[in-house]
């Protein structure tokens, strides 16, 4: 029965303004400085998921409410040190120590200190070590131990060959020995320690450095012989019958062979006395070749002429000066 009309007015004011660009209409967005590319939330501002006042795109540790000095990341022990870096979170600690404590002030964090309430080294994980001989006190058997010695592991002085004498003070600190000789071995007992002993198997003396003496007959032999060894005249050349001489020499000093051997050349006033000193030193040298010849080491010869130095009778008869043309053979260990 009734036709019924409405008229409507639409009117445009111009496109939506959004100076932020974040998909929010600048008359309902309450953060409209956000950055480009940011996720927002209706009232245009950037998410914080965590509550904590610190946007998503900012925080650090977006899933876990913190502070904004931490970049939103929590700090349970509030020593400045976020959680997620603190390596003891639960205990207040220093940046230095990665947040974990140091009671003893030794620079070496609790949580690794074996010794939290003395302070230490770290090389020795926070303990001390008084007599500074790299073992830590807490370990260390021996706490008095000679400064320089080396120790073992548990910080006694080392003796590797367990005769109660440390090696340091050992002479011989790989085989076992006495005190009165340093430590040294003496295999035949004759108080002279192998290691300076030169007959280390035969008991002798300590004059003859541990070798046997010679015997009387033998001394006696020596002297003989030296008497017997003669040189062609002006000549360094030995006479044939010297030779057996010097080879029953050779036979008595392999019987002593630790034994050594001087040999002195002597000569008269007659002649030149240069061409005397020279002359005895390779009269000399000449017994020593033969001897070495014969199998006698050149270590243990020596020889050394004295020309008419040291003459025993006077040279003014024939006698006198046959007596001080002469070898002397010397013994000596």
């Amino acid at each position: 029965m009734y036709l019924l009309h409405s008229v409507g007015l639409t009117f445009n004011f111009g496109t939506k303004k959004d100076a932020d660009g974040d998909g929010i209409s600048d008359y309902r967005d309450k953060c409209d400085n956000t950055p480009p590319n940011i996720e927002v939330d209706k009232t245009g501002c950037p998410l914080d998921k965590d509550e904590d006042g610190v946007a998503d795109y900012l925080d650090a540790c977006a899933d876990k409410a913190g502070v904004k000095e931490l970049n939103g990341c929590p700090d349970i022990d509030g020593d400045g040190i976020a959680d997620k870096d603190d390596a003891c979170p639960d205990a207040k600690g220093t940046k230095v120590l990665k947040g974990c404590p140091d009671k003893d002030n030794d620079g070496v964090a609790d949580k690794d200190d074996k010794c939290p309430n003395d302070a230490g080294t770290a090389i020795l994980k926070g303990c001390p070590d008084a007599d500074k001989d790299g073992v830590a006190d807490v370990d260390d058997l021996c706490a008095n131990t000679k400064n320089g010695y080396k120790v073992d592991a548990v910080g006694c002085t080392m003796d590797n060959d367990k005769d109660g004498i440390v090696n340091e003070e050992d002479a011989c600190p790989d085989l076992s020995g006495p005190l009165a000789l340093k430590g040294c071995p003496d295999t035949d007992g004759d108080g002279v320690a192998d290691n300076l002993d030169r007959c280390p198997k035969v008991k002798g003396t300590i004059a003859n450095k541990g070798c046997p003496e010679i015997a009387v007959a033998d001394i006696k032999k020596i002297t003989n012989i030296a008497s017997k060894i003669f040189f062609e005249t002006n000549s360094d050349k030995l006479k044939v019958a010297s030779l057996a001489q010097l080879d029953e020499l050779s036979i008595i000093l392999k019987k002593y062979d630790a034994a050594n051997l001087v040999i002195e050349g002597h000569a008269d006033s007659q002649g030149d006395d240069a061409f005397n000193l020279t002359l005895s030193q390779k009269r000399t040298e000449s017994v020593k070749v033969y001897l070495m010849e014969k199998g006698i080491m050149e270590s243990r010869l020596t020889a050394v002429g004295f020309g008419e130095t040291q003459p025993i009778a006077d040279n003014k008869t024939d006698l006198g000066r046959a007596k001080n043309r002469r070898v002397v053979l010397k013994t000596t260990y």
